[in-house]
């Protein structure tokens, strides 16, 4: 039972060897950080919700500043 462990040890790395190097497996295994890529940014995404809502707290702001002036 020993001398069997080596081939079959070869036979195996061989056969992920073969497994990895074909095109099919190679496309499948690039296909996850493909999708990934293809995906939306979303940092960016939340980049823009914080820069709208920036955009309404500067509004109040000015709208509060104006009431204060015209009580002034």
């Amino acid at each position: 039972m020993k001398n069997w462990w080596l081939p079959i040890a070869v036979l195996g790395l061989s056969g992920l060897g073969l497994l990895l190097a074909g095109n099919r497996s190679q496309e499948q295994s690039q296909r996850p950080s493909n999708d990934l890529s293809a995906r939306r940014d979303p940092l960016g995404e939340f980049s823009k919700i914080i820069e709208t809502e920036l955009d309404h707290i500067q509004r109040a702001l000015e709208e509060l500043t104006e009431s204060l002036e015209a009580e002034a």
